[in-house]
């Protein structure tokens, strides 16, 4: 239990409220009443709050200005050819309009080459067919030019008294109709062949061979070959069968070169004769001193052997030297001399 008492027997002394005087409260008053009165009714402005409304996703933050791009797109009047020049195109990604670009430059130069019969792609890839439509237009104009009335279509009939003709198609087969049809089945094919051929020679696909065989064929001409081939079989029979040829002879020239030649570099003669002489004296020089090398190998084995034989014989004279000196002493420790029984 606590005790109110200190350590030394003394109380603590209990906490009073502190008494305000009259004129600290007067001071207080005027003070709080005279910001009251000073203080203006104006709000102030605090933090603005984050805005509600959805933040742009990926997929339309790069597209930014589009209700206005099109209202001004409508506005424009068609039939203005003037040109305009616009730079603010909103906030369109460079990388993105550099690529739009050059895809629109590249179906651009590909629709010219296409109306001029240079598209080389591969078959299937357009859609349209502009060299008939190249012939179409092209038969269109030569009709209006001689007066008679050109047609676009090729459901319409003949004029009556067009001439009829026999003509082949594109698939090979016989046919008869008026003119006009067959002269256009004419240009179709003229105009495949000169595609057909610009496409073997720009594609890097080898062109495919003329002669193929199919099926089961005996090849006649393997036996019974033309008198050109059967020519050519017989030289290189003879070629075959004759005896081979030594190779020429060649040496090395040191003049032909400009390098450093070492000490014992030797310049053999152009004259074949000359250069066997000098070939058979380096042999004999070199079996010279190949025996004269072997001799004196003899000789240092001989003179090793010798002063071998001189150590051990030199050991052995001092061992026995050095026993007789070593029973000398022993027999003049025993007191035993030379002369005793």
């Amino acid at each position: 239990m606590a005790s109110d008492t200190s350590l030394y027997g003394t109380r603590k002394p209990k906490t009073t409220p502190k008494e305000l005087s009259s004129s600290t409260s007067l001071a207080f008053t005027s003070t709080l009443s005279s910001l009251l009165s000073t203080s203006t009714p104006s709000a102030t402005a605090g933090r603005p709050r984050p805005s509600k409304a959805a933040k742009n996703d990926i997929f339309t933050s790069h597209n930014k200005n589009t209700k206005k791009r099109a209202a001004r797109d409508l506005d424009e009047d068609p039939d203005d050819a003037r040109p305009q020049q616009r730079k603010d195109i909103g906030s369109v990604d460079e990388a993105l309009l550099h690529r739009s670009k050059k895809k629109l430059a590249a179906k651009a130069k590909l629709y010219k080459e296409m109306k001029r019969s240079d598209y080389a792609g591969d078959e299937g890839d357009a859609l349209v067919d502009f060299d008939r439509k190249w012939a179409e237009k092209q038969g269109s104009k030569q009709g209006q030019g001689d007066g008679e009335p050109s047609s676009s279509s090729e459901d319409e009939g003949p004029a009556p008294d067009e001439e009829i003709v026999d003509y082949e198609d594109e698939y090979g087969r016989l046919r008869r109709g008026p003119k006009s049809e067959a002269e256009r089945m004419e240009r179709r094919k003229r105009n495949q062949t000169l595609g057909q051929e610009e496409l073997d020679r720009i594609s890097a696909r080898p062109a495919q061979p003329s002669k193929l065989i199919y099926g089961d064929t005996v090849q006649t001409l393997a036996f019974n070959p033309d008198e050109d081939k059967s020519v050519k079989m017989e030289e290189l029979a003879r070629k075959r069968d004759r005896s081979m040829t030594p190779p020429e002879m060649k040496h090395y020239e040191a003049d032909k070169e400009y390098r450093v030649k070492g000490v014992g570099f030797y310049a053999f003669s152009k004259d074949e004769e000359s250069r066997k002489r000098e070939m058979e004296e380096l042999s004999r020089e070199r079996e010279v001193t190949e025996r004269t090398r072997k001799e004196r190998e003899l000789k240092k084995d001989e003179r090793k052997r010798e002063l071998e034989e001189r150590r051990r014989v030199l050991g052995e004279k001092r061992a026995k030297k050095q026993a007789d000196a070593f029973l000398e002493g022993l027999g003049a420790d025993l007191g035993v001399g030379p002369g005793s029984n």
